[in-house]
């Protein structure tokens, strides 16, 4: 399932264990060389450690009620991390970042970031224009696929090529009611006849 990474903020984390709440979701953990989600960062009066996370491959279930984890003991302090820990030391923040094509054109900002709920993967971007280029089009979407390289100043996505901005002109302009070459139902033509 897509969704927001916002829709999963301050979502609790349940404990199978307990049957209770041990702490709530905050911030993602995303590394920016694939767009993975590697954990999230906890708050609570419930925790004992600070900064604490809790790595995605950890959560037994995304349920309504939160998060579902087996015990307490997936709470990890930052001493625990060994693999990506400069991910977790400086967090990207998608939102809100400059948005560039390999160019150097302005796209606009990060406005919501989607993900996939089975995989943890940030899979669009959508992206708020500037105010000329947002009269013509309402929102932007790139998918992780376009996205080049992530900076601490912008995000860098492939420019579309002069074959891709002409197939989208012509696409935009079809009328689908009209064909090349409309024929007339055979009612029609036997009464002309």
């Amino acid at each position: 399932m897509l969704l927001a990474t916002n829709d999963l903020l301050n979502t609790p984390v349940m404990s199978l264990q307990t049957g209770a709440e041990i702490a709530v979701a905050g911030s993602p953990v995303i590394d920016p060389s694939n767009f993975h989600i590697l954990a999230y960062e906890l708050y609570g009066d419930k925790l004992d450690i600070e900064p604490a996370f809790l790595k995605v491959e950890d959560i037994r279930e995304l349920s309504d009620i939160g998060f579902i984890v087996d015990s307490s003991d997936e709470v990890i302090a930052l001493d625990d991390i060994v693999v990506g820990k400069e991910s977790y030391l400086q967090p990207i923040q998608l939102e809100g970042m400059r948005v560039i094509d390999d160019h150097h054109n302005k796209i606009g900002k990060v406005e919501r970031v989607i993900m996939t709920t089975e995989t943890f993967e940030v899979e669009q971007l959508y992206i708020r224009q500037p105010f000329l280029k947002s009269f013509s089009d309402t929102e932007l979407i790139i998918h992780r696929r376009q996205i080049i390289d992530v900076t601490k100043e912008a995000i860098v996505v492939r420019a579309p090529t002069v074959k891709e901005v002409e197939k989208n002109a012509k696409q935009a302009f079809i009328n689908p009611f009209h064909q090349a070459s409309p024929q007339q139902p055979e009612s029609v033509k036997s009464d002309r006849h």
